[in-house]
């Protein structure tokens, strides 16, 4: 996808400069969106107003829920970019980690 593409080298290149320079101790991990989702949310937008970046937020949530049993070892910060569904991921993630055992 090459909207995909000239904004990830974009932050590929700013958070390499931060790691490069100490201000950063390891490089983030950035988890990719869906193409799809994003139009159907920019398409109905006009008509459902927030509700439309539902489907997005949804999605950012199952990927992240993938990464995370991926890795369990590690903590997790999610930083959301545009808002474009990124309170609503947030909220689930914090929602999910609330109702683990020995969270």
């Amino acid at each position: 996808h090459v909207y995909k593409d000239v904004t990830e080298e974009k932050s590929f290149h700013f958070f390499q400069g931060l790691v490069g320079s100490g201000r950063m101790h390891s490089f983030p991990t950035l988890l990719p969106g869906s193409l799809r989702a994003g139009l159907w949310a920019m398409l109905t937008f006009p008509l459902i107003r927030r509700r439309a970046w539902r489907g997005v937020g949804d999605l950012k949530f199952e990927t992240y829920l993938r990464f995370r049993d991926l890795y369990r070892e590690y903590d997790y910060a999610f930083i959301g970019d545009n808002g474009q569904g990124d309170l609503y991921a947030g909220e689930r993630m914090l929602a999910e980690s609330l109702s683990r055992p020995g969270a």
